[in-house]
């Protein structure tokens, strides 16, 4: 065969690839009305990213009533077409200089997570900012800007998560996402994607937080399977995100398991006890209010859940304001929900159970097994 008849054929194959990928032959953007390619993503800003795996192509795709192709190639072709369609669009944001935030964790809230990167807003202020896996601020002004630059970000660094099943780590009242570290590495260690989650604990009602916690897993790449750890009023914040089975999320992912720390499923004594205290009601606030009440109207995970108690194996435990055994703050009996795969009792406290050696191993055995004893 002539080489002039393997270049003509060579020519007419890589057409076909081309206009089944919704290019024309000139290289103008073409209708996206044909089969074979798939969603890789979450659309971004208008955007998304398509793969088909019969001819190992991804494209550009806009977004749109009337989608139009906008650029054919490799996954990294694709990812930098992104990030300048982006950039057209949004600009390249506001002034940045790459410092480590000052805290404020009860002013924050994530709403974006992936591989360490996280997009917070202001509860106040109402801006967002892109922080790194060290808590340095990558970009900070509007939402746009803070995901055009993360799009950036990814593209460049080519992150990717380590496993398609993510654990997200909820921490309790007053508490920052980093009281969840110790939970964190072990984890990881164990082969788990996990995000620890950061939100206002202070600042916001329960149903607040169970919104800013669906945003966050709206925006999830990657992640076919999702569990959950929660340490105190984390728990009640999974509870009211996992109500609604509407939500986008949880059409798309598969639920694990949740595990539970010394939550006030029934409500907190200690709360009503301190209700009228206005010092409380202004530094824990409306979440901690809300924790007045039995909190029926929030129902179960619906899916495997366990839950673990903190307490001093005594009668009196270890608070003269809450009755029965406790961690100081959560009674035992005020712990258990109905529905439970398994509940663990361990001796300790609630400030520091999430530390524990035995509970994080039980924890991690909950997540294979659905129990927290071999």
């Amino acid at each position: 065969m002539s080489i002039s008849i393997v270049f003509a054929l060579a020519l007419v194959a890589s057409q076909a690839v081309i206009t089944a990928a919704g290019l024309q032959s000139d290289g103008s953007t073409g209708s996206t009305d044909d089969g074979g390619f798939e969603l890789m993503r979450q659309p971004v800003l208008g955007f998304a990213i398509e793969r088909n795996d019969n001819v190992d192509l991804y494209r550009l795709v806009s977004a749109s009533d009337r989608p139009k192709v906008l650029h054919i190639g490799s996954l990294e072709e694709c990812e930098e077409a992104l990030v300048a369609k982006l950039r057209e669009r949004h600009g390249e944001g506001r002034v940045n200089f790459r410092l480590p935030t000052l805290g404020g964790v009860q002013f924050w809230g994530d709403v974006f997570w992936y591989a360490g990167w996280r997009i917070q807003e202001n509860v106040y202020t109402g801006h967002f900012r892109l922080l790194d896996p060290d808590d340095r601020r990558a970009a900070w002004g509007t939402w746009e800007a803070c995901r055009t630059e993360f799009e950036n970000v990814r593209s460049r660094r080519k992150l990717r998560l380590d496993s398609d099943h993510l654990v997200v780590l909820l921490h309790g009242l007053g508490r920052s996402r980093t009281a969840m570290e110790a939970m964190r590495t072990s984890l990881e260690d164990a082969g788990f994607a996990v995000a620890a989650v950061g939100y206002p604990s202070t600042r916001q009602s329960i149903s607040e937080h169970a919104e800013g916690l669906g945003q966050l897993l709206d925006n999830l790449d990657d992640v076919r399977h999702v569990s959950f750890i929660t340490h105190s009023l984390g728990g009640i914040v999974v509870r009211a995100a996992l109500a609604d089975e509407e939500l986008p999320w949880r059409k798309r992912m598969k639920l694990g398991r949740v595990v539970m720390l010394a939550p006030p499923s029934r409500g907190s004594e200690l709360a009503r006890e301190l209700a009228h205290f206005s010092p409380f009601q202004t530094l824990a606030g409306p979440s901690a209010l809300e924790l007045t009440t039995e909190l029926k109207s929030i129902p179960a995970p619906p899916c495997p859940f366990g839950i673990v108690a903190a307490s001093r194996e005594n009668d009196s435990g270890l608070n003269p304001f809450i009755d029965g055994d406790d961690d100081g703050i959560v009674s035992v009996e005020e712990t258990k929900l109905e529905g439970a795969a398994d509940h663990l009792t361990v001796k300790g406290i609630h400030t520091l159970i999430m530390n524990d050696r035995d509970v994080i191993a039980a924890t991690v055995r909950f997540l294979h097994t659905s129990r927290f004893r071999e």
